[in-house]
């Protein structure tokens, strides 16, 4: 799996070897271990295929393929909202390479970089500002590395 690869593998560019982390790492770490996302997700950009995923928080093949849809037509998303790990979240903003949902005291923010989908859930008692800087900051670090 491509996963596994880039886990055990690093990339030379001159005489510097960059590591990559395991998209698990991203997940736990950066997004989780930010304390402003409870659960998140990294999704294939290609195919909503799950790359890693925090514990408990499970996206369906028929989510991931609803987001890459909604992704690449936000009136989708504005129209019906989206499931992701069972629960539907309806639209608060969508545009280009990003789509904002709420329920409730809960919402979700969802980011694609060039290779890859990050997911971010919040919960009751996180701003949802710092959700959506957080999983946006992981995006835009990606972009930069070219993912």
């Amino acid at each position: 799996s491509t996963q596994s690869t880039w886990e055990a593998s690093g990339i030379t560019c001159g005489q510097t070897l960059f590591r990559i982390m395991s998209w698990q790492t991203y997940v736990d770490s950066n997004l989780v271990g930010s304390g402003h996302v409870t659960q998140g997700a990294m999704l294939s950009a290609a195919d909503g295929s799950v790359w890693a995923a925090s514990a408990g928080f499970s996206v369906a093949p028929a989510e991931g393929a609803a987001i890459v849809g909604a992704l690449g037509d936000i009136s989708k998303f504005q129209q019906s909202g989206i499931t992701v790990s069972g629960v539907k979240y309806f639209c608060v903003k969508a545009a280009p390479g990003e789509l904002i949902g709420k329920k409730g005291a809960a919402g979700i923010a969802i980011y694609k970089s060039t290779q890859a989908i990050l997911v971010g859930v919040y919960g009751e008692g996180i701003n949802p500002a710092n959700c959506n800087m957080t999983v946006e900051g992981l995006k835009d670090y990606l972009v930069g590395v070219g993912y």
